[in-house]
């Protein structure tokens, strides 16, 4: 292990040690589980007129061990070992969180979580570029209650990451992240949150993509009658690079919200999306400034406890640096939602829909279209989760992500595909 992953380390220790002396005491219990399941990822593309098929595929199995004291949402103590076995890859872990209450009415609570793991890949691993890597991160955290509204937040979490060996695309890093937030809620259903984030990037080898970013974060949450909610998040980031660095600079302005709002007895309208606005402090070939946006409206049919929707989906990005990057989208989106009996709940999405790119659209001839970066294509977007108890302690999850694209231009169709699988035994 590193230097700076084994301070990492025996710094999280020693908070826990603290912390767990001043928990008062509690009749510690042993938890654990049991996981065997299946991954997948497949990426079909075309490269100079052929056929490229990039795949992996992991039968898994993962073990959790651990001894908790106390109860969530009051003083709780937990630490366990976790080991996972794939057929490509292993990891071995260490974890602890520990939250304390403090004072009589309990206004101020502290809280610890961490982490540190290694990962190595297998002789005959099916990963393309195998690298094993050590990673490790602390998160401290203090929530201080100043009256009836009022909440203050402040959060620290620095991330380690060491490669067995530097490549291009692998490098070693270290990111600290800490947060200040302030909290004003007249009840669990309607809070307003406001604060700024700071972050570093250090980077040992590589200081040159090295980066501190400094921004404010905002975020309304309320919900009312049955459905009946909206939510609105917002952050800005200003992000800088070394000025004799092979990255800029940038300003970024993200944003997502959902509104939701009931029509009839068992319908409602549900309007959502999402926006990325990036403005760069010198525009080059790699890094030009944009705007990119997704929305979606659904009108929403409700019985008991399962959800249909259908509407129309919406997608764009414009840049005036890059035509070639400049496309419209349009789609329907179905989606449906189910809360069974016993832990049953199914999410599941199907987005068909067209995108456009205007400088293939502009083109005009055959000749000029091949030398467009991007061709238009018809595209299909399919997401599915499924959470199901089989019996007792006994847990089904499965996960399918699913994106087909027919292009207009022959060689350029694509197919991505992420499946997962897992049976859980927990006790």
């Amino acid at each position: 292990m590193s230097a700076p992953a084994a301070r990492l380390a025996l710094a999280l220790a020693a908070c826990a040690c603290v912390c767990a002396g001043a928990t008062p005491a509690a009749a510690g219990r042993w938890i654990g589980a049991a996981e065997l399941g299946f991954d997948s990822y497949t990426e079909r593309y075309s490269i100079s007129e052929a056929d490229t098929l990039s795949s992996i595929n992991e039968a898994r199995a993962r073990l959790r061990l651990g001894y908790a004291a106390g109860s969530i949402g009051r003083n709780y103590a937990l630490f366990e070992a976790r080991q996972y076995f794939g057929a490509s890859s292993q990891e071995t872990a260490a974890h602890t969180l520990i939250t304390q209450r403090l004072g009589r009415t309990a206004r101020v609570v502290t809280h610890i979580d961490g982490e540190i793991a290694r990962h190595s890949y297998r002789h005959n691993s099916t990963y393309e570029f195998p690298n094993d890597y050590t990673r490790a991160y602390a998160r401290v955290g203090v929530r201080a209650r100043t009256g009836s509204l009022v909440t203050l937040r402040l959060d620290d979490r620095v991330e380690y990451l060491d490669y067995q060996r530097r490549t291009e695309f692998d490098y070693d890093y270290t990111r600290n992240v800490a947060t200040g937030v302030v909290d004003i809620a007249r009840d669990p259903l309607r809070s307003v949150s406001g604060g700024v984030r700071f972050a570093t990037m250090s980077i040992p080898d590589s200081s040159e993509i090295e980066y501190h970013s400094l921004g404010p974060i905002l975020e309304f949450r309320a919900f009312g009658a049955p459905r009946e909610r909206v939510y609105v998040t917002l952050a800005a980031d200003r992000r800088t690079y070394p000025d004799d660095g092979t990255r800029s600079s940038f300003w970024a302005v993200t944003g997502s919200g959902l509104l939701e709002v009931p029509v009839a007895r068992q319908w409602s309208i549900e309007m959502a999306g999402d926006v990325d606005d990036y403005r760069y402090d010198t525009v080059t070939g790699a890094y030009n400034d944009y705007l990119e946006s997704r929305a979606y409206v659904t009108g929403n049919w409700f019985s008991g406890t399962t959800r249909m929707g259908a509407g129309p989906a919406f997608g764009w990005l414009t840049s005036h640096d890059a035509p070639q990057d400049e496309y419209r989208e349009l789609g329907v989106r179905v989606a449906l939602e189910h809360i069974g009996s016993g832990g049953l709940y199914v999410s599941a999405s199907y987005e068909p829909g067209l995108r456009d790119y205007s400088l293939y659209s502009d083109a005009g001839s055959v000749v000029d279209n091949a030398n467009v970066i991007f061709s238009d294509y018809t595209y299909h977007r399919v997401d599915l989760f499924l959470n199901a108890r089989v019996h007792g302690p006994v847990w089904l999850s499965a996960f399918l992500d699913y994106q087909p694209e027919d292009h207009d231009r022959d060689g350029d169709d694509a197919t991505a595909t992420v499946g997962s699988f897992s049976i859980t035994y927990s006790f």
